[in-house]
């Protein structure tokens, strides 16, 4: 009798504890709903101490790391909650999240590229990650800001050779061609911009990519087609003081090589 009525306590104690806990994260979240965002993160940390190891202190230290993000901007220590995630709960969903937020850091708050190519490809090797190719795409946007545009290119064509349903397959081949173009190598580059544009016919990029088949043929001294590319986009495109710039300046050095 003595031990059922010991086990009955125990129940309601956790119960009454996890109750407890579940009204801190209430409260947390009504702080930061009123953009009380300091005293929201110090309600969140109470939630890890009281219930540390638990889904709902994994939970808190996310949103920790998340205020510090996007609404106090101290990056440093949102990457450092985000750590503590990822060493703390290294198998758990919100790992995977730590990490892409550190990523995200990494990426435009440092401009460390290396580390925010590091991040995506540990969130890879977990085997957990929903949507590799969106994360393969970062990896290759990272080369790309880095400079290092044939490691891009080898990004890019793997999401197109190893997900060809994927819907970012033809942000993926325009990257490619975006790689070579801005790589100087024009030939690739235009065959590839012409892929792009054979494939996918209606492309909300089709002026941006005409115009770049355009500076390619410039490159070329292939005045006359070019001018014919900017003739052909001239009312279409939107900025149309750069193309009329553009065609003004193909008219002279076209006038310039036939002297």
């Amino acid at each position: 009798m003595f031990r059922r009525a010991l086990i009955v306590c125990c129940i309601l104690a956790a119960g009454a504890c996890m109750s407890r806990t579940e009204a801190m994260m209430q409260e947390a979240q009504t702080l930061y709903l009123k953009n009380q965002y300091r005293e929201s993160v110090r309600v969140f940390l109470r939630v890890v101490d009281r219930s540390p190891g638990s889904e709902m202190a994994e939970s808190a230290l996310l949103r920790v790391g998340e205020i510090f993000m996007l609404n106090l901007h101290d990056q440093q220590n949102a990457l450092e909650y985000f750590d503590q995630i990822i060493n703390e709960y290294p198998n758990g969903q919100k790992a995977l999240q730590a990490r892409e937020h550190m990523a995200h850091i990494y990426e435009n708050n440092q401009h460390n590229y290396d580390e925010a190519v590091n991040q995506y490809r540990r969130i890879l090797e977990t085997g957990r990650d929903k949507e590799p190719e969106k994360h393969i795409m970062a990896i290759g946007r990272n080369y790309y800001l880095k400079e290092d545009y044939r490691q891009a290119v080898t990004e890019y064509r793997r999401v197109v050779d190893t997900y060809p349903k994927s819907k970012y397959v033809p942000e993926a081949e325009y990257e490619i061609a975006n790689c070579f173009f801005v790589a100087n190598k024009c030939e690739d580059a235009i065959k590839q911009y012409q892929t792009v544009l054979d494939k996918y016919p209606d492309t909300p990029r089709k002026y941006d990519i005409m115009l770049s088949i355009g500076v390619c043929l410039e490159d070329k001294e292939d005045y006359s087609q070019a001018l014919k590319v900017y003739r052909d986009i001239e009312d279409k495109y939107e900025n149309k003081a750069l193309i009329k710039k553009r065609i003004e300046s193909t008219l002279g050095r076209m006038q310039k090589k036939h002297r």
